[in-house]
C-alpha cells in the first residue's frame, strides 16, 4: 500500500533539546528509507512542510514506520491512502457501464 504523507512541525508543541543533532537523525532515518524503498520519493514543501510517499503493508505498519521517525514527538502527520490512478479510472468505467449512465451531452459551439 502507498501512503502520501505530509509532515510539519507541531505548532504548540515542546522542542527537542538538541535539534541539530535530531535534524541530523532525520535525514540519516529518511535517506536510508529512501535506499531501502520504505520510501518512493521525499521532497520539502516550501515554506514549512514536507511529504513522501511510504510503502506499508498494512495501516499498522505505517503507523509503526511513522513512530519510529526521529522527531516523531516533535511532528504531526497527514495522512492520505494512495491508488494506482488507471485502476481508479478503469474502475470507474466498470462503475459507469453497470449502472447504464449516459454521457453529458457537450455544449454546443457558439
Amino acid at each position: 500500500m502507498k501512503y502520501l504523507v505530509y509532515v510539519k512541525d507541531r505548532p504548540s508543541g515542546v522542542q527537542p533539546p538538541d535539534p541539530v543533532a535530531l535534524n541530523r537523525s532525520v535525514r540519516a532515518w529518511v535517506e536510508a528509507r529512501l535506499m531501502d524503498r520504505t520510501m518512493d520519493c521525499a521532497y520539502y514543501v516550501l515554506p514549512k512542510m514536507g511529504l513522501c510517499i511510504i510503502n506499508a503493508d498494512s495501516h499498522e505498519a505505517l503507523l509503526s514506520l511513522l513512530r519510529a521517525w526521529p522527531s516523531f514527538a516533535y511532528q504531526e502527520f497527514e495522512i492520505h491512502m494512495l491508488a494506482d490512478v488507471r485502476h481508479g479510472i478503469d474502475d470507474n468505467f466498470e462503475r459507469l457501464q453497470r449502472t447504464g449512465a449516459q454521457g453529458t451531452p457537450a455544449p454546443e459551439a457558439s
